[in-house]
């Protein structure tokens, strides 16, 4: 298969799979199909950019047409990390609480319920559970940034569900199994009920006849005091594990919610409402934590009671976040107390923190992917998550930045610019490892120049090499006569004349200051670069003085 032929296969699958034929996310696919495309990287993406540009512009129909002349190899994914179901259709869903934004380990079950919905010609469904207005207040800003940050990471989100715009249906559902002798309202006193449950006990509440329950049931919904009574399911109060025993359906809330006020103060509780969505949704496959699996085994009664068959369900283990704070509630505190700047602070593992760094949604797809549906739990790797990145970064540009810049007038700089080049002291570089003829980057050169004052300070007294430039002797800061380079270090410059002021604000929250090269203040912003021996960055916006800022994403 020829290069524009591997081009088009996997620009149509890119398409099928993410709604967009995106070039940078198919450079892999063809050079591992095609290994001799990686000898014009250039070429190759000028030609993935025009291909998946004629893609987008097809039609739905016109995309499956021409897939189904091309066959796929399964992904290295569905071998190993991501196992079939046995089963035709997934309607799965994820169920994220709105008091907060998403963060990575959220990451992980969108984007492994997105590849199995696509896997299986299925459909995904984001499901608001905010029906807890006092412990766990939804925050209004989180309804449109979740789907927002679903939409980043490449998942179609078929529906949108709210819970809190749901409480009528639950409220029927409850009254149905209160009638049906299936559940019952219990007023026992917190210790009483702890004590009964542990012993496997039955409280007198529990011999309530469906009349007697459904009278304790209307009181709940206009008088009765928060705190005081409960709607409890009927389950086993032999159960081995305590927690089973009439578990907790409906309590009473009389916190405003943030969406919906004070107009109802019973609220459903998490394994209620889970089932009763999972099944009115028409939900097949539930892909989740494994700390989930004791819910599970609580729904089951729902779905028993009702005679409704439950779906399909994958746990997976924890995702461990080393170093970051990954607690909402932590997150919230500390905003709250002015200690981060907003949810998309570079110190927290949020989306939107890693969007405003430079992460690629495809690097994070990549590396979710590859962690699978396993039992164990695993730390994410955040080397593994950045070597992903930068190979979707293959095309960043280039720049030279010197951090804490101190000045260097380099003595026969001149001279020797006149006698071996480049030409009208202006040096051409290509704008990145293999970019096409016409993208190069223009660095001027003259003899007042600016480097780091880190590198200044470590090689005090050696000969260096000014990248792509010439070796100097900072002894006497003079053009060395020996111009070999090799085993010579090599460190970024600036030339003082038209230096762009930047600052680079670190995955910490530290600043680091300095001038990059003057082609830095052309670029639009959003765009990440590669600051030559320094790392990734992404350009967010200019400040007040006209200083350039920029968000580390990672070497």
């Amino acid at each position: 298969m020829d290069i524009e032929a591997s081009s088009r296969k996997w620009a149509l699958k890119n398409r099928k799979d993410h709604g967009t034929a995106q070039a940078g996310a198919l450079i892999g696919k063809v050079i591992g199909e095609v290994p001799d495309a990686k000898k014009d990287v250039a070429g190759l993406k000028a030609v993935l950019e025009k291909i998946a540009a004629e893609v987008n512009a097809l039609s739905a129909e016109a995309v499956d047409a021409e897939l189904s002349a091309f066959t796929f190899e399964a992904p290295k994914s569905e071998r190993e990390g991501l196992p079939p179901l046995n089963i035709e259709r997934v309607i799965t869903r994820v169920a994220p609480n709105p008091s907060g934004f998403l963060h990575i380990g959220h990451a992980k079950n969108l984007i492994l319920c997105d590849e199995y919905a696509k896997r299986y010609k299925g459909q995904l469904s984001l499901r608001l559970e905010d029906t807890d207005p006092k412990t766990k207040k939804p925050l209004p800003d989180a309804y449109t940034a979740i789907p927002e940050d679903a939409k980043w990471l490449g998942c179609i989100i078929s529906r949108i569900v709210v819970q809190s715009e749901r409480i009528s249906i639950y409220y029927e559902h409850a009254e149905k199994l209160i009638q049906a002798g299936h559940a019952y309202v219990c007023s026992c006193i917190p210790e009483k009920l702890q004590k009964n449950r542990s012993d496997g006990v039955a409280c007198g509440c529990r011999d309530q006849t469906p009349v007697q329950a459904l009278r304790e049931w209307k009181s709940m919904l206009l008088t009765t005091k928060e705190g005081k009574a409960v709607l409890r399911i009927k389950t086993d109060m032999s159960h081995p594990n305590a927690s089973m025993r009439d578990w907790p359906a409906m309590r009473i809330v009389e916190e405003a919610h943030p969406r919906v006020g004070t107009i109802y103060r019973v609220w459903p509780l998490y394994n209620f409402a889970a089932a009763v969505d999972d099944h009115l949704m028409g939900i097949t496959f539930v892909l989740r934590g494994k700390e989930h699996e004791l819910n599970a085994d609580k729904q089951q009664y729902i779905y028993d009671y009702f005679g409704w068959k439950a779906p399909l369900t994958l746990e997976y283990g924890l995702l461990h976040i080393e170093g970051a704070m990954a607690h909402k509630s932590d997150i919230i505190r500390g905003i709250k107390e002015g200690l981060y700047s907003g949810w998309d602070d570079v110190r927290l593992p949020t989306l939107r923190a890693l969007r405003k760094r430079g992460l690629q949604p495809e690097a994070l797809r990549r590396y979710m992917i590859s962690l699978g549906v396993k039992p164990t739990d695993s730390t994410l790797d955040w080397d593994i998550l950045y070597r992903n990145n930068r190979e979707l970064l293959a095309s960043a540009p280039h720049f030279y930045f010197v951090e804490e810049p101190v000045a260097l007038d380099v003595k026969g700089l001149d001279a020797h610019v006149a006698a071996h080049g480049p030409q009208s002291k202006t040096l051409v570089l290509p704008l990145y490892p293999g970019a096409p003829d016409d993208q190069k980057r223009h660095l001027l050169v003259s003899s007042a120049l600016l480097i780091a004052k880190k590198d200044a300070e470590e090689n005090a007294g050696k000969v260096v090499r000014l990248k792509d430039l010439v070796n100097i002797d900072l002894s006497s800061n003079a053009v060395s006569p020996n111009q070999d380079h090799k085993g010579v270090q090599k460190i970024q410059w600036v030339s003082a004349t038209g230096a762009v002021a930047v600052k680079v604000v670190r995955e910490d929250g530290s600043e680091h200051v300095g001038r990059a090269e003057a082609g830095v203040g052309e670029l639009k912003i959003g765009t990440v670069v590669q600051f030559e021996r320094y790392g990734y960055a992404r350009y967010d916006h200019d400040e007040k003085d006209g200083t350039k800022l920029f968000y580390y994403a990672h070497p």
